[in-house]
């Protein structure tokens, strides 16, 4: 099956982060530091969190909390339009983060994310994945892995056995691919395994998952390779779909719809796609 992808929100600036709520699309737009809402049933977009520290990805947790990876303030932070900003972690080893870009919520309600150093601040020497724990009096910081120039999407396979990150940097000189590492049993990281190679082209930006488990990802330009497009993936790598992007540059996406079937896209330039596709999206919780 082939996906049509229309535009349902925008053009506005740079949109990225989509979460469905199980009535609406929840997004980011970057550079405006705001969370929009689309409702499929009005098609209408309204401003649900009109000031962010530079919100990019977005996840719900277990009970409903909308967790955002706020990059301009260097932290994981729970949002909502009624209550202030809760700082979930913000440091590792007491120095501030680079900027979060992506997370994944498991079902224990542990926060997985990857931190990129985007605009250059060096303070931490590293690039790295952690996995914010939930205790009984906050929230531990745990370091996963630094061997990754630029993580970025990342998610956690059906079982949580494995975690996918993308590494997307961009030349000859680095690296641009799928990776998964094995969830070891004390929550530690296994060896990286490269599931695709983007070469020189613009890898992967953001990612959700099949209810088979079937990685969905963002990726490709109008630079060079195939274009911009959406992937499906195996857990093994196997390209199983590529369906080409209307816009240059797709950012993340999420399922949604009442049988969550609808893929929603958003896209550097500032819009929200939606495709009606095969294919039906994971729920964790």
């Amino acid at each position: 099956m082939s996906w049509t992808f229309e535009r349902v929100s925008g053009p506005r600036e740079a949109t990225e982060g989509p979460v469905w709520t199980g009535t609406a699309v929840r997004f980011t737009e970057i550079r405006r530091n705001r969370v929009l809402e689309y409702d499929p049933e009005t098609d209408a977009t309204e401003v649900y969190i009109d000031e962010t520290a530079g919100a990019v990805g977005l996840h719900e947790g277990r009970d409903g909390t909308l967790y955002a990876c706020e990059a301009e303030g260097h932290r994981i932070a729970a949002l909502s339009p009624d209550d202030p900003t809760r700082v979930v972690v913000d440091k590792f080893e007491g120095t501030p983060l680079n900027g979060p870009n992506d997370l994944e919520v498991d079902r224990e309600g542990d926060i997985w994310f990857t931190d990129p150093d985007d605009v250059g601040r060096v303070e931490l020497g590293h690039t790295s994945v952690y996995r914010a724990e939930r205790t009984d009096s906050g929230w531990d910081l745990v370091h996963l892995t630094d061997e990754m120039d630029r993580p970025n999407g990342i998610l956690l396979s059906p079982d949580e056995s494995r975690l996918y990150v993308a590494e997307c940097t961009y030349g000859s000189d680095q690296d641009c691919d799928l990776r998964a590492y094995e969830v070891l049993p004390d929550g530690s990281l296994g060896e990286c395994e490269v599931l695709h190679d983007f070469g020189d082209h613009r890898g992967i930006d953001g990612m959700t998952l099949t209810e088979e488990g079937n990685v969905v990802a963002c990726a490709g330009w109008e630079k060079s390779g195939p274009g911009p497009s959406v992937y499906v993936f195996s857990p093994s790598g196997e390209i199983l779909a590529r369906h080409p992007f209307p816009e240059n540059r797709p950012t993340n996406c999420t399922f949604g719809g009442p049988a969550r079937t609808d893929l929603y896209v958003a896209d550097m330039t500032g819009s929200l796609h939606r495709a009606e596709t095969d294919l039906t999206g994971f729920e964790r919780f």
